[in-house]
């Protein structure tokens, strides 16, 4: 059976990287982890003992917002009708329009949710275009709701890589607002990629925080893919057992026990040069290793790295076991 290993003392590591370079920016580091309701343990594991106090995740069918102590949990998502109730619970909602405006506001239920309001910056996400914030914000303030702030994303759907540009484009619009947000509202960018921008420009002040997930999780800036310094890139690994090794239409062919119930195949990384995708089924994964230096043997168990996608695919998985390793 495949098993997802997780290296939380890797990921304490890489957190307090992100961390001191969103402090180096002049802003807030949040750790975006969209997966922690599905993985309360894990997640309290990795935030033991750091500075960083703020969590983006997202609400899922049938699972809490985990509760961990001092720590600011946030909807980063818009609310759907289903999940509405939960995402109220958090301290502070993503809104991206009048539908989850008032979606917000009717399920409530006693909470009281700051907003940010979504502003489209490029990616084509989700975000309203700046000319209809206005309107969003006296909604926000009839029903009640007060508005903490904006938030924008890149690298998400596009290529797009934030710009100095655009973030004074988003400040332009949050002071198109100001007078329906609170005391001291700011813009929350993400993601990882900002910190690129970071490395290069000086990030306005008003930027006040970066929400970061692939940096900490993976160690890598999503769009160059390339390893962000100070991190390591083997928090998680995928291991898989080879069930059949033999010859099938003139190549060398390895069949392994994991497939789509479990990650997102073809986004792995193989550990071995010369391993080439081939094929998955629901729990069947090919490879061609005609040209693999090696001779992989049936019972040879390989340990895989995840993409985003594949990791994200094996942390909602209820087919794929996960072993919490510490060095």
């Amino acid at each position: 059976m495949p098993r997802l290993v997780i290296k939380t003392d890797v990921l304490r590591r890489n957190l307090a990287v992100i961390h001191e370079l969103c402090r180096r920016a002049g802003a807030i580091c949040m750790f975006v982890f969209k997966e922690a309701p599905l993985h309360p343990r894990l997640t309290a594991d990795i935030m033991k003992g750091s500075p960083v106090r703020r969590l983006g995740v997202v609400a899922w069918p049938g699972h809490g917002i985990p509760d961990i102590a001092d720590i600011q949990i946030h909807h980063i998502y818009a609310p759907s009708s289903m999940l509405a109730r939960q995402a109220a619970a958090c301290s502070c909602v993503y809104i991206d329009s009048l539908f989850t405006l008032r979606t917000l506001a009717l399920c409530r239920n006693g909470n009281t949710p700051q907003i940010r309001l979504c502003l489209e910056a490029g990616d084509g996400r989700d975000g309203a275009p700046a000319e209809e914030l206005p309107e969003l914000s006296e909604h926000a303030r009839s029903l009640g709701l007060s508005i903490r702030g904006l938030t924008v994303n890149f690298a998400c759907l596009s290529r797009e890589a934030p710009t100095i540009r655009r973030l004074q484009d988003a400040i332009q619009a949050l002071r198109g607002i100001r007078d329906c947000c609170t005391a001291g509202a700011d813009i929350s960018a993400g993601g990882t990629d900002m910190l690129e921008l970071a490395a290069q420009s000086s990030i306005p002040p008003a930027i006040a925080e970066i929400r970061c997930g692939t940096g900490i999780t993976l160690g890598v800036y999503p769009l160059s893919g390339r390893p962000i310094p100070g991190t390591r890139q083997d928090a998680f690994q995928l291991e898989a057992q080879i069930l059949e090794s033999r010859i099938k239409n003139g190549r060398r062919m390895v069949l392994l026990d994991m497939g789509t119930f479990h990650t997102a195949p073809e986004c792995l990384r193989t550990p071995l040069p010369g391993m080439i995708f081939s094929g998955a089924s629901s729990a069947y994964t090919s490879f061609d290793v005609t040209n693999c230096p090696e001779s992989l043997r049936e019972g040879l168990t390989l340990s895989f790295i995840p993409d985003y996608h594949a990791l994200s695919r094996a942390l909602f998985s209820q087919a794929l076991p996960i072993t919490l390793e510490e060095a």
